[in-house]
C-alpha cells in the first residue's frame, strides 16, 4: 500500500509501505494492506511505518506528527498534518522534536511580548484621547 504524508507546504513521503501505525483520540492503531476505508484526526504523536528496502529487508521509520487527518482508501494511507519530522531512529527524532519545541517556545514568548506591547500602546492612546476629550469638555 502507498503512504503519502503531506504538510500544507510540502510532500514529505510518498512510498510503498507494508504497515502503518498512528494515533488518534481513541489510541494507537495499525493499518495493513487491504484495510477498510477509514478517516480520523491524528493527535500529536509518532507515526510508525514499515517498508522494504532495495534488498527486500523490512525496515522501520518514524514521523513525529502535529495535529492532522489520516485517511485510508483502497489505494493506501494519506496523512495531512500541520507539521512533521522524520527519522529512521527514535532517539534522533526525539532530539529533533526537542530542538523544535525550544525554537517554538522562544518564538511564542516573543509573539506574546509583542502582543502585550501593542495592547499597552493601544491603551495609552485611548487614555490620551480620553484625557484630551475631558480637558475640552
Amino acid at each position: 500500500m502507498n503512504l503519502r504524508l503531506t504538510t500544507p507546504t510540502r510532500l514529505l513521503l510518498d512510498r510503498e509501505v507494508t504497515y502503518v501505525q498512528a494515533e488518534d483520540t481513541s489510541g494507537r492503531f495499525g493499518i495493513l494492506p487491504g484495510h477498510e476505508p477509514y478517516l480520523t484526526a491524528v493527535v500529536p504523536s509518532i507515526l510508525v511505518y514499515r517498508y522494504r528496502d532495495e534488498e527486500g529487508v523490512e525496515q522501520e521509520a518514524y514521523f513525529a506528527l502535529r495535529h492532522g487527518v489520516l485517511r485510508v482508501t483502497a489505494r493506501g494511507v494519506q496523512v495531512a498534518v500541520r507539521d512533521a519530522y522524520a527519522s529512521e531512529e527514535l532517539a534522533a527524532l526525539e532530539e529533533e522534536v526537542r530542538k523544535e519545541r525550544r525554537r517554538r517556545s522562544g518564538r511564542s514568548y516573543r509573539s506574546a511580548r509583542s502582543l502585550y506591547q501593542m495592547q499597552v500602546a493601544a491603551w495609552r492612546r485611548l487614555m490620551e484621547y480620553e484625557d484630551v476629550r475631558t480637558r475640552r469638555g
